[in-house]
């Protein structure tokens, strides 16, 4: 079982020698402008790196590819290492992706032969793939494989290598990365549309009805009964089929002796929004990512929906602009999973565990997670946390 642990980002947008540590349940918290939205679009671009489709990756974002690069770093690559547990030992994919290329030009996989998860020697380690000057290097069972690189690639030369070709972790690690998925674009406008064909739901969520139509008979029943906790009206959830292969979404109440049918496009935002967060934790999608998790919901549905992300088997990563989202984390997970995300003054982005920093430590002692992020000024804590800083520095 891979688990992400960790990502080291040089030279994406705002993101440069930015670290972020991964949980299980990851919420991302901060002002506006902090970078939230950043870090999400950096996973959902390692990500793609696997899938080998960098250009059809801008073209969904409608961005180019020069604008990948922090404006305030005069460097040629993106920088990236995720760090993750297979088997208990822990491992490093770093890459340099070149913009101009569209392709990592430098890749390396490598592990700890020692492994003490609180002290790693990172002087004593084995690679176990390597793709550097137009050659590759692929270590399985002791075997080394090695040769020039031929073809024509975009993104890791991984996305190009079929699975029997390499070893089982980075087989399964590769199987993770492709399995990363984000709705951080979701649009209930996009939600309410019929659509033909789609396994996936988009970035924006414009493939829900056909997404919806593959899944099974006991997926559809699981959703349906987590639906059913929140608006217990709701009678059954339905994919009606058209000429042309059209699927459209409806749903069916019940009040007293009468049913009530509404297509997708009569729906509130709020319960479009809780279908597709519902039907993507029941896919078989690894790392899931939610852009601003309250948008649209009820805030007597917030509670509910946090119990079940928290719970995921998947990892999850939310960003929130709302402290009610915290008072629904019990204080143990909330030391591990909420992370400030701040600016500095030179504007790069950063990271700190929020109830690492010594004044929200002693706050979360009295009060809630949420009452606590209420109680603070952000501007202000950013002076607390590059003190914290420069004494780390200074020892």
């Amino acid at each position: 079982m891979i688990e992400l642990r960790s990502c080291v980002i040089y030279n994406f947008k705002s993101l440069n020698n930015f670290r972020l540590n991964f949980s299980k349940f990851t919420c991302l918290i901060g002002l506006n402008g902090a970078g939230k939205s950043t870090i999400l679009q950096s996973i959902d671009f390692i990500s793609r790196q696997m899938k080998g489709d960098i250009t059809g990756w801008l073209q969904e974002r409608n961005w180019e590819a020069k604008e990948l690069k922090c404006k305030f770093v005069n460097s040629r690559n993106i920088n990236i290492a995720i760090s993750f547990i297979y088997h208990n030992r822990f491992y490093t994919w770093g890459f340099a992706f070149n913009p101009s290329l569209k392709k990592c030009i430098v890749e390396a996989i490598f592990y700890y032969p020692n492994l003490n998860m609180n002290n790693i020697n990172v002087d004593e380690k084995e690679t176990i793939f390597e793709v550097k000057n137009s050659k590759y290097m692929i270590k399985n069972d002791k075997k080394i494989k090695k040769g020039d690189i031929i073809q024509d690639y975009e993104g890791s030369f991984l996305a190009s290598l079929k699975p029997e070709f390499l070893p089982e972790v980075i087989r399964e690690f590769k199987s993770y990365i492709l399995n990363i998925y984000s709705l951080d674009l979701l649009a209930p406008q996009e939600l309410k549309k019929r659509s033909r064909v789609g396994n996936t739901l988009g970035l924006s969520g414009k493939n829900l009805s056909a997404f919806l139509n593959t899944f099974t008979k006991e997926q559809k029943e699981e959703m349906l009964n987590q639906l059913k906790k929140a608006y217990p009206n709701l009678e059954d959830l339905n994919i009606r089929k058209s000429k042309g292969g059209w699927a459209r979404l409806e749903l069916i109440e019940r009040f007293g002796d009468k049913k009530l049918t509404n297509e997708a496009k009569y729906l509130n935002d709020g319960i479009l929004r809780l279908i597709a967060i519902l039907a993507q934790l029941q896919s078989q999608k690894s790392f899931l990512l939610f852009d601003e998790i309250e948008n649209g919901i009820n805030s007597e549905l917030i509670e509910y929906l946090m119990d079940i992300l928290i719970s995921s088997k998947h990892q999850v990563m939310v960003t929130t602009h709302s402290p009610m989202i915290l008072n629904y984390i019990d204080d143990e997970v909330a030391k591990k999973s909420v992370q400030y995300i701040y600016k500095t003054k030179e504007g790069f982005t950063r990271s700190i565990p929020f109830f690492e920093i010594p004044s929200m430590a002693e706050k979360l002692e009295i009060m809630g997670a949420g009452s606590a992020y209420v109680d603070t000024n952000l501007e202000e804590l950013v002076d607390e946390i590059e003190e914290i800083q420069k004494n780390r520095k200074e020892k």
